[in-house]
């Protein structure tokens, strides 16, 4: 009878174990789930020796770095200057966030909560997954908050402040009646931009015309006052007008009208995931796809493997290609993330997956050594489209890159990870996925990082976007924790994921 309850015990442990373990690893990666702060204000957080936290004393946060060899955060010249959790009881996602010019910052994303932040945010009649953007503070308080939705599914993707201080956020609904004189379609997917003032009023709507399936993924301001939209499309008609299936760039004018376009097709489709601009009005564009045929045929290696990513350098009107870089190798080659590095060129970012997992690296990663499963990396590209320097991120276990900004000389990457060892060693990882921020000195890309920090709980820790300038890093994500660097989270009792934001200084020595 006590074998039998030990063995009973024992499974019963093991069944715990694994559930666990897979709500862990489903989700997390391909999910962006964030939420809002309960309270607009400031949560204060200190540290112990061991990066344990501990309760706060003061609305004014000190920090007390751990020594190197605990394997959390090595010596550096930043500072965590305030860290906050936001949520409500529901599924609360932000897929990104912006930097603006007075030091705000933006978020967007998806929720079906309707109480906290999201209080008074949910309209009677809208399926429960609507969308969101909203505005904060320096200090990370609530400006604003606005709302997107309808009878169904309605997700923000991207958003970014324009020349003129307005804000435009893109993304995509299943929604029949987002706009009341929309001409949406039936059981498709429409892709939508909206406008809102400086101060969260809204300005126009529109929902683009198409009979197949149309996400706008991606958005970047112009400096003629516009914006450049990146997202896919299966419509044959529309504003799409598409052959096949595949990536699209956009550019509008400041009346939102579309000025002019550029349509990738393949029979396995494609998508922008990223866009951004420099001062010369250049607009970049991060690609990936599985295609090989059609308009992406002109791009060599393509069509290597898994999905194939290719980087792209048009002119300001679209009219032009300038260069296309693509990374690609029998494996799973995925580069969402890019910016300007202000001087014709770029840096785009990722990770890369080698065929079946098995270590050996071909195609544009030949000659890179494969740390695990997944490894974070990212290249700098110059003005010509020659790769003059690359980056790996790179654990045994999964690690990818989640978000890239220049901070004046230096790049901020933002990611999660579940390594320990080689690129993580000095960071650790306390228990499922750590979020991290690393910060890469310019002129030595592949050099020691300057910085790092950790993110990071016993639970699932996902950071999804960075943005700043160049001595103010914010990093936005999700955490399932409430203990450690999460001891504040609130609310863990009644809801699975919960947001965060976390500002620290950087000064470069």
């Amino acid at each position: 009878m006590g074998i039998n309850k030990r063995l009973g015990a024992l499974l019963l442990f093991f069944i715990m174990f694994f559930v666990q373990s897979l709500q862990v690893a489903t989700g997390r990666r391909d999910k962006v789930d964030v939420t809002f702060p309960t309270v607009p204000g400031e949560t204060t957080v200190q540290f112990d020796a061991n990066y344990l936290t501990t309760k706060p004393t003061s609305a004014v946060i000190t920090t007390t770095e751990p020594p190197t060899e605990e394997g959390y955060v090595p010596a550096g010249a930043d500072e965590d200057v305030w860290s906050i959790t936001f949520g409500g009881t529901g599924s609360d996602i932000v897929r990104s966030s912006y930097y603006c010019n007075n030091g705000d910052y933006l978020v967007c994303g998806n929720t079906s909560s309707k109480d906290r932040t999201m209080n008074g945010c949910y309209t009677a009649g809208w399926v429960e997954t609507y969308a969101f953007v909203a505005r904060y503070s320096s200090r990370g308080a609530l400006r604003w908050i606005n709302s997107i939705g309808g009878n169904n599914v309605t997700v923000a993707y991207d958003t970014a402040e324009l020349t003129d201080g307005s804000i435009v956020c893109v993304g995509y609904t299943l929604a029949t009646n987002l706009i009341n004189s929309a001409s949406a379609s039936q059981n498709v997917i429409d892709a939508f931009i909206y406008r809102y003032s400086s101060n969260g009023d809204v300005l126009n709507r529109y929902v683009a015309p198409g009979s197949g399936y149309d996400y706008f993924y991606s958005v970047a301001a112009t400096p003629d006052g516009g914006y450049v939209v990146g997202g896919s499309s299966t419509s044959h008609d529309g504003a799409f007008n598409m052959t096949s299936s595949g990536a699209v760039i956009m550019k509008f004018d400041s009346g939102n009208q579309i000025v002019s376009s550029v349509r990738l097709n393949g029979t396995s489709g494609g998508a922008v995931y990223d866009v951004c601009t420099d001062a010369n009005s250049t607009v970049f564009a991060a690609c990936v796809s599985v295609s090989s045929d059609g308009d992406f045929a002109q791009f060599s290696g393509m069509g290597a493997g898994g999905n194939d990513s290719v980087i792209l350098k048009y002119s300001a009107d679209l009219s032009t290609l300038r260069w296309a870089c693509v990374i690609a190798s029998s494996g799973n080659d995925r580069f969402e993330h890019i910016c300007s590095d202000g001087d014709g060129g770029c840096v785009a970012a990722g990770y890369y997956m080698t065929k079946n997992n098995t270590g050996v690296t071909d195609g544009f990663f030949e000659e890179n050594a494969a740390y695990g499963k997944e490894d974070g990396y990212a290249v700098k590209i110059n003005s010509v489209g020659t790769v003059t320097a690359r980056r790996t991120f790179g654990g045994s276990e999964s690690d990818f890159i989640s978000g890239v900004y220049k901070a004046g000389a230096n790049y901020v990457f933002s990611g999660y990870s579940k390594s320990s060892d080689y690129m993580f060693r000095t960071l650790g990882n306390i228990g499922g996925y750590d979020s991290f921020v690393i910060v890469v000195d310019g002129a030595s890309f592949s050099g020691s990082a300057l910085d790092m920090h950790p993110i990071a709980g016993t639970d699932a820790d996902c950071a999804y976007s960075v943005c700043g300038s160049s001595f103010e890093i914010i990093v936005t994500g999700t955490t399932s924790s409430d203990d450690e660097f999460f001891w504040t989270t609130v609310p863990m009792n009644d809801c699975e994921e919960t947001g965060f934001a976390v500002k620290y200084y950087f000064q470069s020595e």
